[in-house]
């Protein structure tokens, strides 16, 4: 499993992902667009932003996955998702210290400091770590904003959220 989440890692994206014209528009709009480090989060913030200037930073890389040791079988990644979604559901619903999660509140700082006054700012990161950091956010005071896409995981989805100031 480590081996595919590094090979995932250093892949970028596929030629034929397109990102939904909304989300397009979103970073069209945006007063910065900052992205993990690893290379397919880089993909898909210049496949929203073209050439326009980005921002990286390795606080915003995806989570491993830990599978447990007491599993003696190989299962298919899916399984290893599902796994680690119920994993952080309950370490999230009973506030379960963790690096991960210290990395998490590391970039909520670091993007409360980006966004001032009626700034925007697009985040691109990965699915696992996009769950951590909006906790983060929302205990930082950020509202969850409704949209359309709700909380999905899939390729180009997106949450909003919006700042108190």
């Amino acid at each position: 499993m480590r081996e595919f989440e590094d090979a995932y890692d250093a892949a970028g994206i596929r030629d034929d992902s397109i990102p939904p014209k909304e989300l397009l528009d979103a970073a069209r709009d945006a007063s910065t667009v900052v992205a993990s480090d690893l290379p397919r989060a880089i993909a898909s913030a210049e496949r929203l932003t073209g050439s326009r200037p980005l921002v990286t930073s390795p606080l915003l890389r995806e989570i491993r996955l830990e599978p447990p040791r007491w599993v003696p079988v190989a299962l298919p990644i899916a399984v290893w998702d599902m796994f680690s979604h119920l994993q952080w559901s309950y370490r999230l619903r009973f506030g379960t210290d963790h690096e991960f999660v210290r990395r998490a509140k590391a970039a909520s700082e670091w993007l409360q400091q980006r966004v001032r006054g009626s700034a925007t700012i697009v985040v691109v990161t990965h699915a696992g770590f996009r769950r951590l950091l909006t906790e983060q956010l929302i205990t930082r005071g950020w509202r969850w904003q409704s949209t359309s896409s709700g909380r999905r995981y899939d390729n180009w989805s997106s949450w909003e959220l919006s700042s108190h100031g």
